[in-house]
């Protein structure tokens, strides 16, 4: 309960953060008669499903199956917050006159979709270290956010989703046991993952120093 009462300021800074995010898409929509950009706000809404099943967590105490059985429905979800950085790869649909714009949109969706992941992953961070001591929980969060560079790589490329775990669990898992098993045949797919996760840990990282220096 009190992990609640302490995010309070952050969620009112990160609901007026997504209005401003909401307002560019309405006048995007408004302006272009196009809703072309609109998947950005389910995609944002997955995004902020890790940080809820996280608040969920903290509320009071929980057994140790409730805990872990929340905790692989949150790694589950948790690639989502960063997956909307590549959206960005729509900008080559943009006309000259709407790019920078787009651009803005765009990056206003992925930062609160980042910003969203991080506070999760600080949350569970915590409630990790009541499980693990600190070195260990260091090294299983900058794991989690290798997954998450993984992870991004199913959605992006592969175009699998969270719910196809759930809808088509041997579809899934049969690509990633490929990738794992024959590593030097899928060199793309670890480039990715330690490209993308590399950049999530180092800026989560720097996140933590300066958090820590406070």
């Amino acid at each position: 309960m009190e992990t609640i009462y302490r995010q309070l300021p952050f969620i009112k800074g990160i609901v007026t953060s997504i209005g401003f995010g909401l307002a560019l898409l309405l006048i995007r929509i408004i302006k272009t008669d196009s809703v072309y950009y609109l998947f950005l706000v389910w995609n944002l809404f997955l995004a902020c499903v890790p940080y809820a099943i996280t608040l969920l967590l903290s509320f009071g105490k929980v057994n140790r199956f409730i805990f872990w059985s929340g905790f692989i429905i949150w790694l589950a979800f948790l690639p989502n917050s960063p997956y909307i950085l590549t959206d960005l790869q729509h900008i080559r649909l943009s006309t000259l006159q709407s790019v920078w714009f787009d651009v803005l949109l765009i990056l206003s969706f992925a930062i609160n979709g980042l910003i969203m992941g991080f506070a999760s992953l600080w949350i569970m961070q915590k409630l990790l270290c009541e499980r693990f001591s600190k070195k260990t929980t260091q090294i299983i969060t900058y794991l989690i956010l290798l997954l998450c560079g993984f992870g991004i790589y199913l959605g992006r490329v592969l175009r699998w989703n969270s719910w196809d775990i759930l809808q088509n669990p041997i579809g899934i898992l049969s690509d990633i046991l490929k990738r794992v098993l024959f590593p030097m045949q899928h060199i793309n797919t670890w480039a990715f993952t330690i490209g993308f996760g590399g950049f999530l840990i180092i800026t989560y990282r720097l996140i933590q120093y300066y958090h820590e220096q406070k």
